[in-house]
């Protein structure tokens, strides 16, 4: 019962995330961001979906799951690539982006059935890959004038989540992977980790500065 509220909370909170995204979509119009809405929107519906399809239909949903996280590493990975300024980062981001794309694609050929099992290396993979990415961009932004009104910026925001619900997710793949009779107590802790992922979403739309304009990239 208390497993079940709050998956029914997580998607509460998925709506109301694309709803705040939605009413604060002036603030980042003009930038790559954009895309951004219509990611969180994705993620909501995708969210309902999953949750009819089990509760209601009674099927397997994992197969939802695994092409969102095909689609929302590559599309995170493309939100660095664009924000970032130094090339050489911006070649390595494109790199995992590409490594991860092919990883995943091979795991389910040979490896993993993606309409029964949860993708994991290639998760693993891609979680670790993003931390990294993240930190490139906290690299930037220290060597910046950005680092005086860092708590202002939307991406700042949106990177704390990413980091912390990465570091929290990959321990939580293993142990889910290693000791699947487990499940809910980890489900719980994941649900958890959305929970504060969608909090660091929400604090970045309410409290950033409107993006006036996207920099160009320098060597």
């Amino acid at each position: 019962m208390q497993d079940n509220i709050l998956y029914n909370l997580i998607l509460y909170v998925e709506i109301i995330t694309a709803i705040i995204a939605s009413v604060y979509y002036y603030k980042y119009k003009n930038s790559y961001l954009k895309y951004f809405l219509i990611y969180l929107w994705y993620i909501a519906i995708n969210e309902a979906v999953g949750k009819y399809s089990s509760d209601v239909l009674e099927v397997y949903n994992l197969i939802i799951y695994n092409i969102y996280l095909l689609i929302s590493f590559t599309f995170l990975f493309s939100i660095y690539w664009n924000f970032l300024k130094t090339n050489r980062y911006k070649k390595i981001v494109a790199s995992f982006a590409l490594i991860y794309i092919i990883a995943f694609i091979i795991n389910g050929l040979f490896f993993e059935n993606y309409k029964m099992d949860l993708v994991t290396y290639p998760f693993i993979m891609a979680s670790c890959f993003l931390i990294i990415t993240v930190t490139f961009y906290f690299i930037e932004i220290l060597n910046s004038e950005k680092v005086l009104n860092v708590t202002r910026d939307l991406l700042f925001w949106i990177s704390v989540g990413v980091v912390l619900f990465n570091i929290g997710v990959i321990p939580w793949v293993i142990t889910l992977k290693l000791y699947s009779e487990n499940f809910t107590l980890m489900n719980t802790l994941l649900q958890v980790l959305i929970l504060i992922l969608n909090i660091c979403f929400i604090v970045g739309f309410t409290c950033s500065y409107k993006i006036q304009k996207q920099e160009t990239s320098q060597q």
